[in-house]
Order: C-alpha cells, then structure tokens, then sequence
C-alpha cells in the first residue's frame, strides 16, 4: 500500500479566539475619534474593530500572549480620504498639514493600537486585491507559523471610496468588491491550531482554502479581502447575533 502525498506547503490550520467587525453608514458620525488623527475614518474604524475583536478573546486570555503578538492590515485604497485632503491641499498652494502624513497612516494606526494593548510583534501592511488576496493569507499563514509568534492580529479596512479610489475601482479587472455605501473593518485574533484543549468560542478556519472560495458574506460589510467573509463563518459557527455599529 502506498503512502498519500503530501502537499510541499500544507495548509497550517488555525484557531480564531476572537473576532469582530463594525460597519458604519457614511452618513452617520461614526466611531469615536484616535488622538493625532484627523479626518479620517480610516483609524477610528481599525480602534474600534481591534478593541472589539481583543474583547471577544477575552475568555482566552489575550494578554498572555501579547509580547508575541504580530499585526497584519490587509486593505486596497488605505486611508483614502487622507491621501485625497493632503493632495487637495498641495494643489491649492496650501501649507502642509503635518497630521496628513498619510503614507504612513496604516502602520501608525496599528502602532497606535499595538501601545494601547501592549502587542510587541511585528507589524505589516498589504495592499491587496483580488489577484493578491492567496498571497495575502498566505502571508498570515508564514506569520502563524513563526516561532516567535503566538497570535496573529488579522485587520481588514476599506472606506467608501473617494472619486479618486472609485476610478481606480472602475479600471480593476475584476473589478473589486469593497462594502457598497459604508465605510467597514474586521479584526480576527488568530493563533496555531495547538491548543489543547481550545478555548471556549474557539473556531478553526483553512486561512488557504478561506482565500480561494468566495463563503458568506457578512451583511452590511461584503466579503472586504475575505476577512467579512471569515467574519460571517465564524458568526454562524457561534451562531451569535446579527451585526451592529
């Protein structure tokens, strides 16, 4: 009898402990503002999703494993409305405004949270589509499997698109899925499937398989780079209420 092969890269199993996401009309006044932000609600939507998810984890003790933490940000345009204002204002012959530092609003904001939860890993950033989404989680996988990581804080965030990020939509082949009409973010705390026994409200996810297969789709929130559609899985699973802002 023969052996099964086994694949080069094995899909590495994981362990959601904590999920979370939050969606907000544009007409609404959204989530509260980040200290040294301005605008945007870029960053008050990354807070609030991160806050959420941690307190979702609570019962499997988080901060245990915090100094071992590393942040993943997955999204297409950034911080949109950032970029657009600074570049507004650089065109009028106005003074730059020194919190408009958009190139590199996504780390900061992760920074921001990292000190607010005492997380010590390693931070990154991607800007992704959808010919890049496999490689995006499998990105989270490699950062999974390091020695040096216990949890992996996975974000996802897109803002209704500004006139500038809605043309760049239009000329995506294929066109992108980003939430219609309301700015959004997930936040997942992942870790290894180790853990024995897993914690309460534990779900396992194939982050491989989540990127190749389209699943549900989290209302009010789309699949945003396959994180709304984690989202909504891992809903089901727990079979937990409905979202809200």
């Amino acid at each position: 009898m023969t052996s099964p092969e086994i694949p080069e890269n094995p899909p590495a199993p994981a362990l959601v402990v904590g999920a979370a996401a939050i969606a907000w009309p544009v007409s609404g006044d959204g989530p509260p503002a980040v200290p040294g932000f301005v605008e945007s609600r870029f960053n008050p939507l990354v807070r609030a999703a991160v806050d959420r998810c941690l307190d979702d984890a609570a019962p499997a003790r988080p901060e245990r494993f915090t100094g071992r933490t590393a942040v993943l940000l997955l999204t297409l345009f950034g911080d949109a409305t950032t970029t657009d204002l600074a570049g507004r204002r650089l065109q009028a012959g106005r003074a730059h405004n020194p919190l408009l530092f958009h190139q590199s609003v996504p780390t900061s904001i992760l920074g921001f949270v990292s000190r607010e939860h005492g997380l010590r890993g390693a931070l990154t950033c991607l800007s992704v589509d959808a010919a890049s989404l496999p490689a995006a989680f499998e990105t989270a996988e490699l950062i999974l499997a390091d020695d040096e990581v216990d949890q992996l804080l996975l974000v996802g965030v897109e803002l209704v698109p500004t006139r500038r990020a809605a043309a760049v939509r239009r000329r995506l082949q294929p066109p992108e899925r980003i939430s219609p009409g309301q700015d959004a973010a997930v936040a997942l705390l992942l870790r290894p499937a180790r853990e024995d026994p897993a914690p309460d409200g534990a779900v396992g996810v194939d982050l491989r398989a989540a990127a190749g297969t389209p699943g549900c789709e989290a209302p009010g929130i789309g699949p945003l780079h396959g994180l709304g559609s984690l989202w909504a899985t891992i809903r089901a699973a727990r079979r937990a209420p409905a979202l809200t802002p």
